[in-house]
């Protein structure tokens, strides 16, 4: 059993770019059910990733911010409802992962399972030279496992 990522990979390139805005890209992950999504240039190529984390860390206040703010303590839920309002007019290139994390299709089921695992990985992009081909997601990786043990 050689498996190679580019034989597990989904082709489904849903993506966004840079320039687009936060409430978009969040319409898009929910839309298709995703956790996160490449970023791309026109070309295909990778440049980054936003995950529903960066959202999150982007909208929820630091420590030192509710510190600062005495006024979120009493109106926390009003403030946070705004905090999303506001991140949502932002476009991504301000709250992506940039360089993120990529396999070539060639990359090995180890390399794969090892990369998610060791960096927590929900979807893992799969990139010929800089250009985004398709993506391996956890449930992919764990359903060809399973059919692999059930077949033998």
């Amino acid at each position: 059993m050689n498996t190679c990522a580019g034989e597990l990979m989904h082709r489904d390139l849903t993506a966004v770019m840079e320039e687009d805005l936060i409430q978009d890209a969040v319409h898009i992950l929910y839309s298709h059910n995703l956790s996160g999504i490449p970023v791309v240039k026109e070309d295909w190529e990778l440049v980054g990733y936003l995950s529903e984390t960066d959202i999150l860390q982007a909208a929820i206040p630091t420590y030192l911010e509710i510190l600062a703010q005495s006024s979120f303590l009493n109106n926390g839920e009003i403030h946070l409802v705004d905090r999303f309002k506001n991140l949502g007019k932002k476009v991504v290139r301000e709250f992506m992962t940039k360089n993120p994390y990529s396999v070539p299709p060639s990359a090995s089921l180890m390399t794969v399972a090892d990369l998610m695992l060791r960096k927590k990985i929900k979807r893992l992009p799969v990139v010929e030279g800089n250009k985004l081909i398709g993506i391996i997601n956890r449930e992919a990786f764990c359903e060809y496992v399973m059919e692999e043990r059930d077949s033998e």
